[in-house]
């Protein structure tokens, strides 16, 4: 086994979601996934630090993916919010056959349910942060960040149980149109009686 074999990580990440869902993922041992990518145990360790990472080791690089596109849209908080679930989708899109299996993992393990949870509570946070900035109200802003991503985990449960779903982008835009909400309204005004 090469240790600086290109690829690795994509190699662990393939390997661990078939084991973990052939054998289930307490079953599932950071030894077995390394064996079965074709790396050492070392290389495991490398990339991640427990076999939970192999699901949960791109939670940075997404919250960058939405932080950036929030800055980069000049429009109002829904814009922003929206351009951040667009940019989001976009990423996951060409990646459905993996995430469809990982969510099946994630849906079947409670602590791992609970961490998928708390990823989308610190994707708030970040845009919270990001969009205060722009928008001083933070009772509005907070209520828009989390509508926003109702939303998109609304979209991307029908995304990933569904067999032959539309892009998860048009899924999103669905869920706004459902919820009464489109791109470019201002959100704000659904909050005050």
């Amino acid at each position: 086994m090469s240790r600086w074999e290109p690829g690795s990580r994509a190699r662990l990440q393939a390997a661990a979601l078939d084991l973990f869902l052939a054998q289930g993922y307490a079953a599932t041992t950071t030894a077995a996934i390394a064996e079965r990518a074709g790396v050492t145990d070392r290389t495991f360790y490398r990339h991640f630090k427990d076999k939970s990472e192999v699901l949960f080791g791109d939670e940075g690089r997404l919250e960058q993916v939405l932080v950036e596109a929030v800055t980069a849209t000049t429009g109002s908080t829904t814009d922003a919010l929206r351009a951040a679930l667009s940019a989001l989708a976009r990423d996951f899109q060409p990646r459905r056959a993996d995430l469809v299996r990982r969510a099946r993992v994630v849906e079947s393990v409670p602590d791992l349910a609970e961490r998928e949870l708390w990823k989308l509570r610190t994707w708030s946070r970040a845009l919270m942060r990001v969009l205060l900035e722009r928008d001083g109200d933070k009772l509005a802003t907070h209520a828009q960040v989390e509508v926003a991503l109702a939303l998109f985990r609304t979209a991307f449960q029908s995304w990933t149980r569904d067999d032959d779903p539309p892009a998860l982008d048009d899924l999103i835009q669905q869920a706004y149109a459902a919820a009464g909400l489109s791109p470019g309204m201002d959100t704000r005004s659904h909050l005050t009686p």
